[in-house]
């Protein structure tokens, strides 16, 4: 019986504590119309508080009725309502996106929202045996790895819940129909040029003339997916913190390590210095794979990754290279718009030399310049026994070639005296008197 799963669902997988205040996303279809019913019939059993919500997209001209249905059928349950209507063709043409993403970013981003307006703890969705299936059947078809294929998930950052996540569609409109509650089709739910739905409609019914049981094994094989993605992926967090410094992940014993592994550990690598993996694909993680030392990958959007000799380096999506050459007068505060900032003072007594952002200098006079590192630049730095191209102390510092375009050098007298993450001169080396000079970059970029 679906009350049954229903409640094993939140029992097992822990769903739902005592006082919990949850946010129900409400379409008005089957499936959200059983997940509200049964949350409303058995929240004094668990001890929780519900809110409704339903996000109008706007795409069909039953959609303000619609959200009327959605209205009065929460003011049935006695239950706080709301509702929002946005343009979803709209925004996915500025996006770039396509209507379903657009529609799925909109609706979770209108949930996100609404809970917090309402101070509310949980978001339940009305996702099924069903969806479960064929959202595994549809990665595996457009390619996936096991994190993929572990499909949707029971709860979902501790606060999106899934209860009806063991209950098939078939039970959902089996249960509708004994009890006459009613509820919305959703015309588009039958366009079959959706892929989802041609699968959902066309495919599964051929299967299951043969194999009655497809969408239970596939829901248990996502189930198992799950699991066991979640102790790879436990391994592959810790590996992460170890080799990760800033936008650096390193690749020592690189060529050791399983395919597979290091596979898993870009993907995450990426994810991190991302936000997200959207539009990233198997194929992308290969070519970065792939990079030998100096090499660069595109990403989709513009984005970029970078081989090292001994890690792989994020770049992201750099600014278009500007020249810059700012004179300074004194002390002060400077800035070069979008790249850095500048604090320069009179300073006596012992320095901190341990940041690489900072410089104790003597000697300097006024006015001194910053500019962009040129090809050809050289000094010697304390330490150095002779003077050297800053391109081979880039080199030597693992320096990525494409920031080095965007790098400070300060210049007094025609001099150059320090250039950003190198010591200073030994000509203008600190003698417990002279300026502080502190350079902060305004893209977190350049903080290696």
């Amino acid at each position: 019986m679906p009350y049954r799963k229903f409640k094993e669902t939140i029992r097992k997988h822990k769903l739902i504590e005592p006082g919990d205040r949850i946010l129900v996303a409400f379409s008005g279809g089957p499936d959200s119309t059983v997940l509200l019913h049964f949350l409303f019939l058995f929240s004094q059993e668990f001890g929780y508080s519900l809110a409704v919500a339903h996000l109008n997209h706007g795409l069909r001209k039953e959609a303000d009725d619609e959200e009327e249905f959605c209205k009065a059928r929460a003011e049935e349950y006695d239950l706080h309502f709301v509702s929002k209507k946005l343009d979803v063709r709209k925004y996915a043409k500025e996006k770039g996106l396509n209507i379903e993403e657009a529609a799925r970013k909109l609706r979770y981003s209108f949930l996100e929202e609404t809970t917090k307006e309402l101070s509310l703890k949980k978001i339940a969705t009305g996702h099924t045996l069903s969806d479960q299936a064929e959202t595994l059947f549809y990665r595996l078809i457009r390619g996936s790895g096991i994190s993929g294929l572990s499909g949707i998930h029971p709860l979902r950052e501790g606060k999106y819940i899934r209860p009806l996540l063991f209950i098939s569609r078939k039970e959902i409109l089996e249960f509708l129909q004994r009890t006459s509650i009613p509820y919305i089709q959703d015309p588009s739910n039958y366009d079959i040029s959706y892929d989802r739905n041609w699968i959902r409609h066309k495919l599964f019914p051929f299967i299951e003339e043969r194999f009655p049981w497809v969408q239970e094994v596939l829901s248990r094989e996502a189930m198992i997916f799950y699991q066991e993605n979640q102790w790879i992926e436990e391994i592959i967090q810790k590996e992460l913190e170890e080799r990760l410094r800033a936008k650096k992940l390193l690749t020592e014993n690189w060529e050791t390590l399983n395919a597979g592994f290091k596979r898993r550990l870009v993907r995450e690598f990426l994810r991190k210095m991302r936000g997200d993996l959207r539009r990233i694909n198997f194929d992308h993680i290969e070519h970065i794979l792939g990079l030998t030392p100096g090499q660069q990958y595109f990403l989709p959007g513009g984005e970029r990754a970078m081989r090292l000799s001994n890690s792989l380096f994020y770049l992201g999506k750099l600014p278009k290279v500007k020249q810059f050459s700012l004179k300074i007068e004194g002390e002060g505060e400077y800035e070069i718009k979008d790249l850095w900032k500048m604090k320069i003072r009179k300073f006596k007594g012992h320095g901190d030399f341990t940041k690489s952002n900072i410089a104790y200098v003597s000697g300097i006079k006024f006015p001194i310049t910053v500019r962009n590192w040129r090809e050809g630049d050289k000094y010697m730095p304390i330490g150095a026994e002779e003077r050297r191209k800053l391109s081979n102390i880039f080199n030597s510092r693992k320096v990525p070639g494409p920031l080095r375009k965007f790098f400070p050098v300060f210049i007094s007298e025609q001099q150059i005296f320090w250039a950003y993450l190198i010591p200073v001169s030994e000509k203008f080396r600190f003698n417990n008197e002279g300026f502080f000079i502190e350079i902060k970059p305004l893209l977190d970029i350049f903080q290696l």
